[in-house]
C-alpha cells in the first residue's frame, strides 16, 4: 500500500492496479481481442495518421470528326468534341506506367514528398530504409494514382493522393502535361508515317515519269522524229502528189502514143513515169514499209508516249492521295481536351477518421465474437 507520511491514501495506485489486473485476468479475450486493438485503432485512426489531399482532373481524349452513340458523345459531338476510347485507355496506361512515373519523380522528387517523416509510419514510403528501389516507389505510386475511364462517354477521370496540396496537384499536372504530350507524339508519329508512304509513291511515279520522257525523247532524238503522225501524214501527201502527177503523165502518154506515136516527147514522158513509180514506190516503203517505216515508228513512238501518259495519270492519282491523306490525318488529329483542370485541394479529404474507426470497432467486435462462441463451444464439448 502507497502511503504518504506514514496515512494510507484512499484510492491508491496499488487499488487501481488490482482492478485492472482482475478485469484483464476475468476478460482477458475481451481485453486483447477488443478493447486494446480498438483503443490502438481509435489512436491511429483519430491522431497519428496523416492527412491525404485528393486533387482531381477530368479529361477526354477526342477526335473532330468520330461519330459517337451515346448521349453524351453526342452532346460532346455538336460542340467540337468527340471521344476516342481506345486513346483514352492508352492514356490510362501511360499514366500508369514507369516511363511517367520517371518524369514525374526526376522533376518533383516524389521519395523526398512521400518520405516525409512528418508522414505516419503506415502511410509513408520506405519508413525502414531498406526499400528504396525505383520498384518499390512504383508500387507505392500505383496506390496513390486513379485513372478511371467511362465505357459510355469516354471521359476519364484522374484522382491523386498526396500529403500536401500542393504535391497532390504539382503531380496531377504533370501527369496531365505528359499525356497531352503522349498524344501529340502519337499524331506526330501517324502523320510522319501516312506521309511518308505517300510520299514515297509520288517519288516513285515522278521518277517513272522522268523515265518515260526520257525514252520518248531518246527515241526521237535516235529516229529523228518530233511528230510521227505528221510526218506520216505529210508523206502521205507527197505522195498523193507523185500519184497525181504520174497519172496525168500517163494520160499525156495515152494521147501521144495514140495520135502521134512517133513524137519525141514520148520517151521523155516514160521515163518520167518510171521515175515517179520508183519514187512513189520509195516513198510509200518509208511510210508502211518493214522495221524503219514511220508505221513501225509510230507504233513504238504511241507505246512510249502512252507510257508518258500513264505515268503522268500516276503522279496525279499520287499527288491528290498526297493531299488526301494530309487532310485525313487532319480530321483524324487527336486531342487531349480538359474538361476539369486539376484542382488544388483547399482541405484534407482523407483519411474519414470516424468511419474508419466505426468501421474497426464493427470488426473487431466480430472477431471477438466469433472467437467467444468457439471458446464456448471447446468448453462444452469437453464437459
Amino acid at each position: 500500500m502507497v502511503t504518504l507520511q506514514g496515512k494510507s491514501l484512499p484510492g491508491s495506485m496499488d487499488g487501481a492496479l488490482a482492478f485492472v489486473k482482475r478485469l484483464v485476468t476475468r476478460n482477458a479475450l475481451f481485453t486483447f481481442i477488443f478493447l486494446i486493438p480498438f483503443l490502438l485503432c481509435c489512436l491511429y485512426f483519430g491522431v497519428l495518421e496523416s492527412d491525404i489531399y485528393v486533387s482531381e482532373s477530368v479529361f477526354v481524349v477526342r477526335q473532330p470528326d468520330r461519330k459517337s452513340l451515346s448521349s453524351l458523345g453526342a452532346f460532346l459531338q455538336n460542340i467540337g468534341i468527340s471521344s476516342v476510347r481506345e486513346e483514352a485507355f492508352t492514356v490510362r496506361e501511360f499514366v500508369l506506367s514507369r516511363d511517367a512515373l520517371k518524369v514525374i519523380d526526376d522533376n518533383l522528387n516524389l521519395r523526398k514528398a512521400f518520405g516525409n517523416r512528418k508522414i505516419d509510419v503506415l502511410n509513408r514510403f520506405n519508413p525502414t530504409g531498406f526499400f528504396d528501389s525505383f520498384e518499390d516507389l512504383y508500387e507505392y505510386f500505383l496506390g496513390k494514382v486513379t485513372v478511371t475511364v467511362d465505357l459510355t462517354s469516354s471521359i476519364a477521370t484522374l484522382h491523386i493522393k498526396a500529403f500536401t496540396a500542393k504535391d497532390a496537384f504539382s503531380i496531377n499536372e504533370g501527369l496531365l502535361f505528359l499525356s497531352e504530350g503522349l498524344i501529340n507524339k502519337l499524331n506526330t508519329r501517324a502523320k510522319k508515317d501516312m506521309e511518308d508512304i505517300a510520299t514515297a509513291t509520288v517519288r516513285e511515279a515522278e521518277e517513272e515519269l522522268r523515265t518515260c520522257v526520257m525514252n520518248l525523247t531518246k527515241y526521237q532524238d535516235k529516229e529523228t522524229l518530233f511528230d510521227p503522225a505528221q510526218q506520216s501524214t505529210m508523206q502521205l501527201q507527197h505522195v498523193a502528189r507523185l500519184q497525181s502527177e504520174l497519172i496525168s503523165i500517163r494520160g499525156t502518154l495515152s494521147q501521144l502514143r495514140e495520135f502521134a506515136s512517133e513524137s519525141p516527147q514520148i520517151k521523155a514522158l516514160e521515163a518520167r513515169s518510171s521515175e515517179l513509180k520508183r519514187e512513189i514506190d520509195s516513198e510509200m516503203s518509208k511510210v508502211v514499209g518493214g522495221t524503219t517505216s514511220i508505221t513501225q515508228k509510230l507504233m513504238e513512238y504511241e507505246r512510249l508516249k502512252l507510257d508518258r501518259e500513264f505515268a503522268q495519270q500516276k503522279l496525279t492519282t499520287a499527288l491528290a492521295s498526297l493531299e488526301q491523306a494530309r487532310g485525313e490525318m487532319q480530321r483524324q488529329q487527336l486531342y487531349l481536351e480538359r474538361i476539369v483542370s486539376p484542382n488544388m485541394p483547399d482541405g484534407p479529404v482523407l483519411p474519414l477518421r470516424l468511419m474508419n474507426i466505426f468501421a474497426s470497432f464493427v470488426l473487431l467486435l466480430m472477431v471477438y465474437g466469433i472467437l467467444r462462441m468457439l471458446l464456448i463451444g471447446i468448453s462444452e464439448h469437453r464437459d
